[in-house]
């Protein structure tokens, strides 16, 4: 499968599934990357930076955009321009670089129906859209990296997908290092009648709170300062955010909180690693029912057997 394209609501209706719009995913070989003469030249340009922008493997700069485009330089740096004060797009900085990606400051659509939305911003979404409001913060989970929005396309292929949560109106849900609380707040507002978030980060447990208090959740969703291994009982959803080395060695303890039917839904994995993970959870316990790939990560959905 190829990069997702991230849409903001700035734009056309959002293709969930979009694959990258070149052969092999190189940017390079774009049709129709080095022209533009007309209005609708202008409009296909921007689409076409943000869906290089969106399918690259690495962060581009400007420079590089400009090497691996036809474009003359000028036209693409007042096309780049348009899109940051659209709020399209972004400059971070690292490592004493500048680099051009998706903004995440406005509403931002990751799945057909899970929006992310900005605290403060107003925001009402189309019939069966599942509304997540975050907070700007430090912990890990705001929906800009590929692994965030890999596990939340997991949640909601658990939840809408056909016969796997045999019970909906009883669903628990325990997220393993849970980061800003997205893919618990996820859980519930797709049907979960209650979740835990466990992290070993007291910022990220003040965080998660936070963000399960505006998004009217905090009675459902528990913070405790506690360990995965202090975790008791069984859940019918299980999400893990995590490094391949992590995952793996929790795989004893996935068994014990688990229980026919239940699923697991693991992101953090690099396209490398994939194969080899999926087969170490698919040995025994577990069988692989869904999997995608954004960029150079994977996530899966195990399914208890």
């Amino acid at each position: 499968m190829g990069g997702r394209r991230i849409d903001s609501f700035r734009r056309s209706a959002p293709d969930e599934r979009r694959t990258a719009p070149y052969p092999s995913g190189n940017p390079a070989s774009a049709k129709g990357f080095g022209s533009m003469n007309t209005n609708d030249d202008a409009l296909k340009l921007k689409e076409e930076i943000l869906d290089t922008i969106s399918v690259s493997e690495e962060p581009l700069t400007f420079g590089k955009l400009a090497r691996i485009s036809a474009i003359e330089r000028k036209i693409l740096k007042k096309a780049v321009d348009d899109l940051i004060v659209a709020g399209e797009l972004t400059y971070t900085y690292r490592h004493g670089c500048s680099f051009i990606e998706n903004s995440f400051a406005k509403p931002v659509r990751v799945s057909r129906h899970i929006v992310l939305v900005p605290y403060g911003i107003s925001f009402s979404g189309n019939p069966g859209d599942v509304i997540i409001k975050m907070r700007h913060g430090i912990s890990f989970g705001r929906g800009d990296h590929p692994t965030t929005r890999l596990a939340l396309c997991g949640i909601e292929q658990a939840f809408r997908g056909a016969d796997r949560l045999k019970n909906k109106s009883d669903v628990s849900a325990l997220d393993i290092g849970t980061g800003s609380g997205v893919l618990a707040i996820a859980c519930i507002l797709f049907g979960a009648k209650r979740a835990i978030g466990i992290d070993i980060d007291s910022c990220a447990r003040k965080e998660s709170k936070e963000n399960s208090e505006i998004n009217g959740l905090g009675n459902r969703i528990e913070i405790p300062d506690m360990p995965v291994e202090k975790i008791e009982g069984k859940f019918s959803v299980i999400t893990a955010n995590l490094r391949y080395p992590t995952l793996i060695g929790l795989y004893p303890m996935m068994i014990d909180l688990t229980e026919k039917k239940s699923i697991l839904i693991l992101s953090g994995i690099k396209v490398s690693e994939a194969e080899e993970l999926s087969g170490f959870y698919s040995k025994e316990h577990f069988k692989c029912v869904w999997m995608e790939k954004e960029k150079d990560w994977t996530g899966f959905l195990f399914q208890r057997i």
